[in-house]
C-alpha cells in the first residue's frame, strides 16, 4: 500500500532543514522536461514532484512517500493528495 508519512508544509520543511532556495529541476528527457522532474532544496535534499504540481508555492506539502514498489523518498504535492483531506494546519 502506498503511504504518505511525515507530511508538513514545504516552507516549514525547508526552514527546519536549513534550505533557503527550492527549485523544480527538469527530468532527463529534453522533449518532456516535466517527466521525471524533481524538487531540489539547496541543502542537498531532493524530492519527487507530484504530477499535480505545476509551480512551487507556500501552499504545497512534502511527505515521506513509500510506494508499493520502488524506493521511498520525499514527495512534494498539493495538500491532501495523500489520500486524506487536511483538516487543519499551522505554519510557523
Amino acid at each position: 500500500m502506498t503511504t504518505f508519512e511525515k507530511t508538513q508544509n514545504i516552507l516549514a520543511f525547508a526552514k527546519a532543514n536549513g534550505a533557503t532556495n527550492i527549485e523544480i529541476k527538469a527530468g532527463a528527457n529534453p522533449d518532456s522536461p516535466r517527466e521525471g522532474a524533481f524538487v531540489y532544496f539547496d541543502n542537498g535534499v531532493t524530492a519527487r514532484l507530484s504530477k499535480n504540481v505545476e509551480k512551487l508555492s507556500g501552499d504545497l506539502a512534502i511527505s515521506w512517500f513509500v510506494p508499493e514498489d520502488g524506493e521511498p523518498s520525499w514527495m512534494v504535492h498539493p495538500k491532501g493528495e495523500g489520500g486524506r483531506d487536511t483538516l487543519d494546519s499551522l505554519a510557523i
